[in-house]
């Protein structure tokens, strides 16, 4: 394709996935005439820094590297969006991009991308952010879907809400038609498509205050009372955890700001 798009990675002592990972991107690149990757790293004890030095060396492609070593807000979630808004700014700064590609650089990704389905959804018009299914949705902690307008941390029984968030959203994908898309708030799922001309006006946030003005205390209201009801458990309420996961407001922030399309296909990217 003749397009400009950009990869942006956060990594953190990554070192034993990255061989898979850049085996992947190398497969992704040759699908676009104009290919770059932004890898922002901070405070890494194993060989992450080395690995990405020599990938810099030997790539055929741009790859931008940046060691973020101040970042070191006491939340990790904040740490987080610090780096993946570095990526975004180095993006802005140099290229001029028409998609750009959020790829977690862990053990989520080392299986091989299926870039004929990625070649697939590049071709269709109905999405500005996608992400995709897995056969184990693990990914909940930035989920925000129909009524879903609260992290599933948020709550005294977080771990009892996430794993029924679990169970309810892969029943939703399972339920969609072949190549169907599941409109939401905010999915990523280790990896994500965006256009990116519906984000360029927002930015990633790690705090519950931030993602907390996004929606209204009656919606938050009206989650709990449905959880309560349909867990059978009057004791659930909301805590005051601080952290909250760095894609909700990102995701959430371009469909107030933007009517972004945040989508999840029911499609599995990873290969066996």
């Amino acid at each position: 394709m003749n397009k400009c798009v950009a990869c942006c990675l956060t990594l953190r002592n990554c070192g034993k996935y990255l061989d898979k990972i850049f085996s992947n991107l190398d497969l992704l690149s040759t699908l676009f005439t104009n290919f770059n990757v932004i890898c922002v790293y901070d405070n890494c004890s194993d060989d992450t820094e080395h690995l990405l030095l020599e990938y810099h060396k030997r790539s055929r492609y741009s790859v931008c590297l940046f060691n973020n070593v101040n970042n070191n807000h006491p939340f990790r979630t904040v740490r987080i969006a610090n780096s993946r808004n570095m990526c975004l700014n180095i993006m802005k700064s140099r290229l001029n991009v028409e998609y750009h590609f959020v790829i977690d650089a862990d053990d989520v990704n080392v299986l091989k991308w299926d870039m004929d389905l990625i070649k697939y959804y590049l071709n269709t018009d109905d999405w500005d952010c996608l992400s995709f299914n897995r056969s184990h949705y693990y990914d909940i902690w930035a989920l925000s879907y129909n009524d879903h307008k609260h992290h599933c941390w948020g709550f005294n029984s977080g771990g009892i809400i996430a794993n029924h968030m679990a169970r309810d959203i892969v029943d939703k994908l399972n339920k969609l038609k072949d190549y169907e898309l599941f409109e939401c708030f905010s999915a990523f799922n280790g990896f994500a498509i965006y256009r990116t001309n519906k984000f360029d006006n927002v930015m990633y946030d790690g705090t519950y205050t931030r993602f907390k003005s996004l929606f209204s205390n009656e919606e938050r209201e009206i989650l709990l009372n449905k959880l309560k009801m349909e867990l059978n458990d009057n004791a659930i309420s909301f805590n005051n955890y601080e952290e909250c996961c760095e894609h909700l407001f990102y995701h959430v922030s371009s469909i107030k700001k933007n009517n972004a399309r945040i989508r999840i296909s029911n499609k599995i990217l990873l290969l066996n």
